[in-house]
């Protein structure tokens, strides 16, 4: 069964486009408001989005450095991070609005912990991971396989926007 999986994500993986996450741009406000993960309008608990692609990894951002992004509010470590941000913000967000990349793949909506993400193609995956498991572990056991596995969330991503 195992190779059966393995295979079948190698032949999607040969499409591989993020499709779902541009996708995500083109929802209405609203939308985006009740399909993110937000706690009060707020994405992973604060964190800055832009610190994820840095160096020194992913830190908490502040009110004193906040943006509005089409209905969902970030905060920012600092006022450059935020300059970043709006410079391009397709680019920071979180795929499939701050839910769990692995849940995902079956359409699932599970909480994540900021903590626990994965960079791909220049893209922020975040991962539960809590008393029922590390899904960044599972989602790495086919790490050669990054892009398949982000076709079949995407898609699943797309049916929920839709």
């Amino acid at each position: 069964m195992k190779f059966l999986s393995i295979a079948f994500l190698f032949i999607l993986s040969s499409a591989f486009t993020f499709g779902a996450s541009a996708l995500q741009h083109e929802v209405p406000a609203e939308v985006r408001a009740k399909q993110f993960s937000l706690k009060k309008q707020l994405i992973l608990e604060g964190y800055d989005v832009v610190s994820y692609q840095q160096e020194s990894g992913p830190k908490k951002g502040s009110k004193a450095h906040r943006a509005d992004y089409k209905g969902v509010l970030y905060y920012f470590a600092s006022e450059a991070n935020r300059t970043t941000f709006l410079e391009d913000p397709e680019h920071y967000e979180p795929l499939y609005g701050g839910w769990c990349a692995y849940a995902m793949l079956e359409g699932g909506k599970t909480k994540v912990n900021p903590k626990s993400f994965k960079i791909v193609e220049d893209r922020l995956l975040v991962f539960y991971d809590g008393i029922l498991g590390d899904t960044l572990k599972l989602w790495n056991e086919f790490e050669e396989q990054d892009g398949a596995l982000i076709q079949k969330a995407d898609a699943a991503w797309e049916a929920i926007l839709k």
